[in-house]
């Protein structure tokens, strides 16, 4: 099999397992929100709180983990993650003392710090400019459609038991491993693959960053703490004060995800966004103003307008910190860990935040306080583009 073929296999079989990864953490996420309501009476506090536990025990172990990670084959990254996932939410489902589960919980957390800095480097490894553009948004692309896809068949499974939708998680984990795992014994090129740090002693590159990815990092994690809001809190409030079931809080998140996925399709088309300072900036001012707009609306039709521009917005987000983070650089993977670790840091964040201020004041106030995080990193990087006369170009 020729070189080209094998990279396009590999790619396809990269962006399924995106995919299917992305689809059954969706669920399991969601659903833990829902399953933890149910089954042991937590408070919305407490719950923001558990969904910070793997994601908190997930940038720990990325920063802990990341150097064994990057000396192991990519393929063997993968597939640990997803047997080790899919025995955790195993014990999440066994459990009858919340003290378990939430453990439970903490594996979870571990084993999914082997799977995205891995795929993502995986992917990345060897493009630059257009062709990395491609590769990272055919990424985006599959995950973000799992991502849009998953909560309305989460929502409607929660509809008939909290169980369904983590049994089918379990069982989505288990494929991605046997597609890992079978494609690697049908196509040599992958069995191939050697680690990062192999690569990078082979390859003999330099390195050639842009200094953008740090103002695209900042937007990227101010905007991941509200997604942490939108897809942990909202559910709750939905479910205390909306007038709308666990269905069509699904719809909203899956109008979000649709949005998201168009949007990186666009970009993924296109390169006038790249190194665009400007961009970056405006987009941040209107994701704080979407935040804003989301304390003011009522009844479904605006519901499906804010979600809508939501995704759009963070699809943006999201590109600007993948494409700056990896575009220049040797260490790959470290790159997509800084990125991960900034996303679970805002995920964190707007657990936290959201399921404390919610349970004590309200849930427009969780998304004042979204708005006003959104503006610090866009704020600052306006005064210090006006100050400092942009006399120098954005790439290095």
């Amino acid at each position: 099999m020729n070189t080209i073929r094998v990279s396009r296999v590999q790619s396809h079989v990269l962006n399924s397992a995106s995919f299917l990864s992305q689809f059954a953490i969706s669920m399991v996420n969601l659903a833990l929100v829902y399953h933890l309501r149910v089954r042991f009476s937590l408070s919305a506090q407490v719950i923001g709180i558990s969904a910070a536990i793997y994601t908190t025990t997930y940038f720990i172990c990325c920063i802990l983990l990341g150097h064994l990670a990057s000396h192991m084959k990519p393929r063997h990254s993968v597939e640990l993650s997803m047997l080790g996932m899919a025995g955790s939410i195993a014990l999440v489902l066994l459990s009858t003392n919340v003290g378990f589960a939430l453990g439970s919980l903490v594996l979870y957390g571990i084993f999914m710090s082997f799977l995205w800095p891995q795929i993502e480097s995986w992917i990345a490894r060897g493009k630059e400019g257009r062709e990395l553009n491609r590769a990272t948004s055919s990424f985006n692309v599959s995950w973000s459609i799992g991502s849009a896809l998953s909560p309305m068949l989460t929502g409607v499974l929660v509809e008939r038991s909290t169980s369904f939708p983590l049994l089918g998680g379990i069982v989505l984990f288990g494929s991605v491993f046997l597609l890992v795992w079978i494609s690697t014994l049908m196509v040599p090129g992958i069995r191939a693959v050697v680690s990062e740090r192999q690569n990078i002693e082979i390859s003999g590159k330099e390195d050639h960053s842009t200094p953008l990815r740090f103002l695209s990092w900042a937007g990227v994690l101010a905007v991941y703490a509200s997604l942490g809001v939108i897809l942990t809190i909202f559910p709750i409030h939905a479910m205390e004060n909306l007038p709308f079931p666990e269905s069509t809080v699904g719809l909203f998140l899956l109008v979000r995800g649709i949005a998201t996925v168009g949007m990186f399709i666009l970009l993924g088309k296109t390169s006038w966004w790249h190194f665009n300072r400007p961009l970056i900036i405006v987009t941040l001012f209107a994701f704080s103003a979407v935040c804003i707009l989301g304390t003011r609306i009522n009844g479904f039709w605006m519901y499906l307008v804010y979600f809508l521009l939501f995704g759009v917005l963070f699809a943006m987000a999201y590109s600007f910190s993948i494409f700056h983070g990896a575009s220049g650089s040797i260490h790959r993977s470290r790159r997509m860990l800084i990125h991960e670790i900034l996303l679970t840091i805002g995920a964190v964040i707007g657990s936290i935040m959201g399921g404390t201020i919610y349970e004590n004041l309200d849930y427009a106030t969780v998304l004042r306080y979204c708005a006003i995080l959104t503006l610090i990193p866009a704020l600052v990087a306006l005064v210090r583009s006006i100050v400092g006369g942009k006399a120098r170009t954005d790439r290095t």
